[in-house]
């Protein structure tokens, strides 16, 4: 084994001037040991850009486990504020070495609840007025030098908004992100995870509606870099989904 270069960390900036498309930055860092019996293309191995677009949902639509029949509890409390509870998993991985994660102990979705005057959470059951489930789909492309996409894949955001306690506030339950259609180029690995970022209350004490900020992190692997990025995006309790460029 031999030393190829010094470390060396590169900040990429750039922005798509398409409406529907985004560049995403990234940093790119010099690994710092490869086989020196082995050459390699540097501009294959090389991420260039990293574009997310949102796509249309048909008939693929992956739908996280719990609109599945899957075991819907509620998970441990992660977050508490002001009039809010937030339960489920606080991170959660949603690609591992380069495959998507679905699994019936993948964890537990995020739940954005009310907090009695008591200060107790509410009783899920005495709630009522959620909506159908809510999706949205974003395609990611992690392209090389020589503008080829060497990985790719798609993540759903799911969740259900709207509900009610004791005829007030709008609540958020079921929000995840699940991967699909992942295909990740010879010499390149791939994880993503999703974090809970924070929660706020967008309305008043009284009348709360919950909000919840999720980051999706990325870090991509060739045999002469590491690359990571991130993006987030924010849901309430009354349906708006946005993303956080």
């Amino acid at each position: 084994m031999k030393k190829l270069l010094g470390a060396t960390l590169i900040t990429l900036f750039a922005f798509s001037s398409s409406a529907a498309m985004h560049s995403l930055p990234f940093t790119q860092t010099d690994l710092e040991y490869v086989d020196e019996s082995k050459t390699y293309d540097v501009d294959y191995h090389t991420i260039s850009e990293i574009t997310v677009e949102e796509v249309e949902i048909g008939d693929e639509l992956v739908w996280a486990p719990q609109y599945k029949g899957f075991d819907k509890n509620l998970g441990e409390i992660i977050m508490v504020v002001d009039k809010l509870i937030a339960l489920g998993k606080k991170i959660w991985t949603i690609v591992e070495a380069g495959k998507p994660v679905v699994t019936v102990d993948m964890g537990k979705p995020i739940s954005v609840l009310p907090k009695t005057d008591s200060g107790q959470l509410a009783a899920f059951y005495d709630m009522d007025s959620w909506s159908m489930p809510m999706a949205r789909t974003y395609k990611v492309s992690f392209k090389n030098g020589f503008g080829s996409s060497v990985i790719g894949f798609d993540y759903t955001v799911n969740f259900q908004w709207g509900g009610r306690y004791e005829n007030k506030g709008a609540y958020l339950t079921g929000l995840n992100v699940q991967a699909s259609n992942v295909s990740v180029s010879w010499g390149f690995n791939f994880d993503a995870s999703s974090e809970l970022v924070s929660i706020v209350n967008h309305g008043s004490r009284d009348n709360p509606v919950a909000g919840a900020a999720v980051r999706v992190k990325y870090t991509a692997k060739s045999v002469l870099r590491e690359i990571k990025t991130s993006e987030s995006f924010h849901v309430t309790g009354n349906g708006q989904i946005q993303k956080l460029y």
